[in-house]
């Protein structure tokens, strides 16, 4: 049994690095719209965000779609001004490239993963939760040696799916750009 599995995910992994088409950059996230709390503390995370795509399910097709791995660093800044909080961690998920040019796509993702966060409010729970984003945008061409501009809206919700209370969770939208280079 244990040599089927092993076959199995080493020919499903082998698929995956067939389809690879990969980049990586960081872009940094702008709150725009921010969650007041119940406190009376707008919530505004500032993100440093590490992007990497490891696979385009899509390969070889006129659009693409790719599995993507975003760790985070987020700095937390609350109005009016209060102690400063931070938010880390990790998230994966799929992207969507629909290719209107040789050099412009317009992009559609989805994504969550685990974080921590250090603020303790009465809306939401210190410690681990579960970031989920929605993400749309712009990706450009800027060259012919891979190097790339994107430009998102991201709406994100923070929660911790139950596992302390409270978990009201905590809601913001984000302006991202950045810079990715084709690998």
């Amino acid at each position: 049994m244990r040599f089927i599995i092993l076959t199995i995910l080493i020919l499903f992994t082998a698929k995956l690095y067939a389809q690879t088409a990969r980049s990586a950059g960081f872009h940094l996230g702008i709150p725009i719209i921010n969650e007041t709390l119940k406190e009376g503390r707008k919530y505004k995370p500032y993100q440093l965000l590490f992007y990497y795509n490891f696979t385009n399910l899509l390969k070889g097709k006129h659009n693409d779609l790719f599995i993507y791995l975003e760790p985070q660093l987020v700095w937390v800044h609350f109005f009016p001004k209060d102690k400063y909080d931070w938010e880390f961690g990790s998230n994966l998920g799929l992207e969507y490239h629909w290719n209107i040019s040789g050099r412009t796509a317009i992009t559609a993702a989805i994504g969550s993963g685990p974080h921590f966060i250090t603020v303790h409010t009465k809306q939401q729970h210190r410690g681990f939760i579960f970031s989920d984003n929605f993400t749309a945008g712009i990706h450009q061409k800027l060259n012919n040696d891979g190097l790339n501009l994107d430009l998102k809206f991201r709406f994100r919700h923070i929660s911790n799916l139950v596992f302390g209370k409270p978990n009201l969770g905590i809601d913001t939208w984000f302006v991202i750009a950045g810079f990715t280079k084709d690998m």
